[in-house]
């Protein structure tokens, strides 16, 4: 499946905020958390979080590799919206 990868102002300014910028070792890491879910066949996966984006949306995270980032997704048909970078982890809905 090919994904077409969007990302939102909102997770920009994050990564930025957070350091999490290209050439940086965050950087490189959150990169490679992003390609790894472009390259799923079906997300969410196992280890994916379903959260609360505020304040009513729903949305999937991923826990970055070794670092104490978590990015916000969610699909819409064949994109891939990175949303939110965060250093605080979610608080997972109740299934």
């Amino acid at each position: 499946m090919t994904r077409v990868l969007r990302l939102t102002p909102r997770y920009l300014h994050d990564a930025d905020r957070l350091g999490a910028v290209a050439g940086s070792a965050r950087g490189a890491a959150v990169v490679q958390t992003i390609r790894a879910l472009l390259r799923e066949d079906v997300l969410p996966t196992t280890g994916d979080v379903r959260a609360l984006l505020p304040p009513t949306r729903e949305a999937f995270v991923r826990r970055v590799p070794h670092r104490n980032l978590w990015l916000w997704y969610r699909m819409r048909g064949d994109e891939l919206l990175v949303l939110l970078l965060t250093a605080d982890p979610p608080v997972p809905l109740d299934e």
